[in-house]
């Protein structure tokens, strides 16, 4: 049967070249056509023409196509494991054997019973581990967006209140180019092209710090210092990049990336920990308005800071005074973040109380740490009485020809073991129950605590 060598078109615009098995030309179009290719060049080849390049063998496969229709063929390719690949993910075929060209019949009989298998399994591998990269990808890619565009928004809200503030010291032509350049981040602001829209962003503020001049010949020394630091003020803050800045963000990335990479293990103690997982991000977990509060205190201490440069710079008396003056205003703005996050704290604390409130009962785990705590502290009081009982009957003399061993039984290694044990237990549950009651952290402390204690009283009674 003729063979045909071709170049091809995917519906991607990739170019391809093999070699198809077919009766004539016309058949070859129609099966080039059938799966989907633009044909680009097809000629029919002598049959003892080899194969180009030294590394590279004929391979014959069978397949599927995309109607299911059976397709027979040739190609060339490295080994079989890079045949299955291209034929898969370039032709997008579903490939039932393969097998080197001039092998045996036995050989092409066992290729096709162990089909693709060893394939099929190594390509599912190879596309898992693809899509958990492109996952990662694309959820730092929403979190890059989110973070951008709330920047965005951040210093359009800052010029607009700019503006009311300068509205009577910019003339009509500086207000039309700012106007003209907010409205331009309006257009775009929703872009995929993030570098693009905080290019414009920052475009915009250099050109709003620019006009510190125009207010210095006007003679507004005080409205140009204050129209100076908002600026770099809003240029520090759209320069930051919302990589892990604090100990918390940098626990919460390590505990997502932890459980991407074992939410399919099967260890008991791994399942434990995936299930704990969200309540220790929780912990470290910063809400939106107290980071953006945090945002703002840094920003203001670096106001302060370049004032505090600018003070020292300056000779002007009159000058320095307002310079304090500018200190003063932005200590107290920054105390009312400072009390604003507190609110918004104390606030988060009391919505928690009173979803735990409607919620009702509490939960089987709390109840039976209670439970527990109740029972080893009665444990602990009977053999306190039990103790004293027991020395009582001891040392003095009542006549008692022999002492029953259950009366001197704490004397035995195994119950002082099982003593320390329950106290142990008794002060983790107490702890708990008492003082930490809600804290998923208390119990990574505890637990450990109890099960060390209990192994170092095992080795040393």
């Amino acid at each position: 049967m003729p063979i045909f060598k071709y170049t091809v078109a995917n519906k991607e615009g990739k170019k391809l070249s093999g070699t198809i098995e077919v009766p004539d030309e016309a058949t070859a179009h129609s099966e080039l056509n059938n799966l989907g290719f633009s044909i680009l060049d097809l000629e029919q080849q002598e049959q003892q023409t080899e194969q180009k390049g030294e590394n590279l063998q004929k391979f014959v496969f069978e397949a599927l196509d995309k109607h299911s229709k059976e397709i027979t063929g040739t190609i060339p390719s490295v080994n079989e494991e890079e045949t299955f690949k291209k034929l898969t993910k370039e032709y997008d075929l579903i490939v039932t054997a393969i097998w080197k060209e001039g092998s045996s019949e036995e050989d092409i009989s066992k290729a096709r019973i162990l089909g693709t298998k060893k394939f099929q399994e190594a390509l599912k591998l190879e596309q898992e581990a693809a899509e958990k990269e492109q996952k990662v990808k694309t959820i730092e890619e929403e979190k890059k967006e989110e973070f951008t565009k709330a920047k965005i928004e951040h210093v359009l809200e800052s010029v607009n209140a700019l503006l009311q503030e300068f509205d009577n010291d910019f003339d009509k032509t500086q207000k039309t180019e700012i106007n003209k350049k907010i409205n331009k981040i309006l257009r775009i602001k929703h872009s995929s092209n993030l570098d693009y829209i905080l290019a414009s962003a920052e475009e915009l503020l250099i050109f709003l710090q620019s006009q510190e001049k125009v207010l210095k010949e006007k003679g507004l020394n005080d409205k140009q210092l204050e129209l100076g630091m908002k600026t770099r003020e809003l240029l520090d803050s759209l320069k930051r990049t919302g990589a892990p800045h604090s100990i918390g963000d940098d626990i919460i990335r390590k505990i997502d990336e932890w459980k991407e990479k074992n939410k399919n293990s099967q260890n008991a103690f791994v399942k434990f920990m995936y299930r704990k997982s969200d309540k220790l991000k929780e912990f470290f977990t910063t809400p939106p308005e107290i980071k953006a509060l945090q945002e703002q205190i840094s920003g203001y201490n670096s106001n302060i800071f370049n004032f505090i440069k600018l003070y020292f710079k300056e000779s002007s008396p009159e000058y320095k005074e307002k310079i304090k003056t500018s200190i003063k205003t932005v200590w107290a703005n920054r105390k009312k973040a400072k009390a604003e996050i507190a609110r918004i704290k104390k606030e988060i604390r009391e919505k928690k109380r009173q979803q735990e409130l409607l919620l009702g009962s509490e939960s089987f785990l709390s109840s039976f740490v209670k439970e527990l705590n109740a029972l080893t502290g009665w444990l602990l009081s009977f053999y306190i009485i039990y103790y004293f009982l027991a020395i009582y009957l001891t040392t003095k003399d009542f006549g008692l020809l022999s002492i029953p061993k259950s009366i001197t039984v704490y004397e035995s290694h195994t119950f002082k073991y099982i003593l320390v044990v329950i106290f142990l237990l008794h002060a983790s549950t107490s702890l708990k129950v008492n003082f930490f009651k809600k804290s998923f952290i208390a119990d990574l402390i505890l637990i450990p605590f109890f099960f060390i204690g209990s192994t170092i009283a095992l080795l040393n009674l």
